[in-house]
């Protein structure tokens, strides 16, 4: 067989295997973009009804995210610090720094904001954005729906967990807080650097909250002023989503003592 057929075989078969990939990934990207432009006209219906924002690139929300960083971030949160990522992203799985590292271990930084809506929900401001976020070496998106707390106060990181580990921690000395709500202190981890603002933010209204709250939330935190929290959201510029979204944190922070803020 000639050189030249060899060579020609070689490309046809590149050709079959690589053109159905091809192919996938453009109808999968053309399909995105359909899916995005609903959610837009949707959006587009809302914002002059509400009287929200919307804008599709304004990097003085990323600005924004890194002056609250600098000044409310803290070595230790490190630990506990988990992005919110869109649905449809993946690539960076959260490990906890070692102890030796934790010192060293720089806060998260964003370089831009895209598809930010702004406006006021339920009385409370509110901001919404994908952000491109470089932290520890890692970069990816982050999904922020951050709704204004009256004040900044220090922060605060609700997680799921597991019972049996929550017990065996708080036994050695190296649990999380305790609200002394036995059923919810096995099902959440709560974390923060001030004690007192822990005890007044997870009142029982809240914790009984999220004891029996069917969304699909895994979690929220607190942090300078504002609130956001761990739930699952493909594209929030979709009212349909953005909306029950904002619902979720307005409720959390609706059971918040306003002796917390004080």
């Amino acid at each position: 067989m000639s050189p030249l057929a060899i060579v020609a075989i070689a490309v046809g078969g590149a050709v079959l295997l690589f053109a159905p990939i091809i192919w996938l990934s453009l109808w999968l990207r053309r399909r995105e973009a359909a899916v995005a432009e609903v959610a837009l006209g949707r959006l587009r219906e809302e914002l002059p009804r509400r009287g929200w924002t919307y804008t599709e690139q304004d990097d003085s929300f990323a600005e924004l995210y890194n002056r609250q960083h600098e000044e409310f971030w803290s070595p230790q949160q490190s630990q506990f610090w988990r992005p919110n990522q869109p649905e449809w992203q993946s690539g960076y799985v959260h490990q906890v720094p070692d102890a030796l590292e934790v010192p060293f271990v720089r806060p998260p930084r964003a370089d831009s904001a895209r598809h930010v809506v702004a406006g006021t929900h339920r009385g409370r401001p509110f901001v919404a954005a994908t952000l491109r976020v470089h932290y520890r070496r890692h970069q990816f998106t982050q999904l922020c729906v951050w709704v204004r707390t009256p004040v900044s106060r220090p922060p605060v990181y609700v997680r799921p967990t597991v019972g049996l580990v929550s017990r065996i921690n708080a036994a050695i000395g190296q649990g999380d807080f305790r609200t002394g709500n036995v059923a919810f202190d096995d099902r959440f981890d709560v974390n923060g650097p001030d004690e007192r603002f822990l005890a007044f933010a997870l009142s029982p209204p809240l914790a009984d909250f999220l004891l029996t709250d069917q969304r699909k939330s895994r979690g929220f935190t607190l942090f300078a002023d504002h609130a956001d929290a761990f739930d699952t959201i493909r594209d929030h510029r979709d009212p349909a989503e953005l909306i029950p979204a904002l619902d979720l944190r307005c409720d959390i922070l609706d059971r918040i003592p306003t002796a917390a803020w004080a």
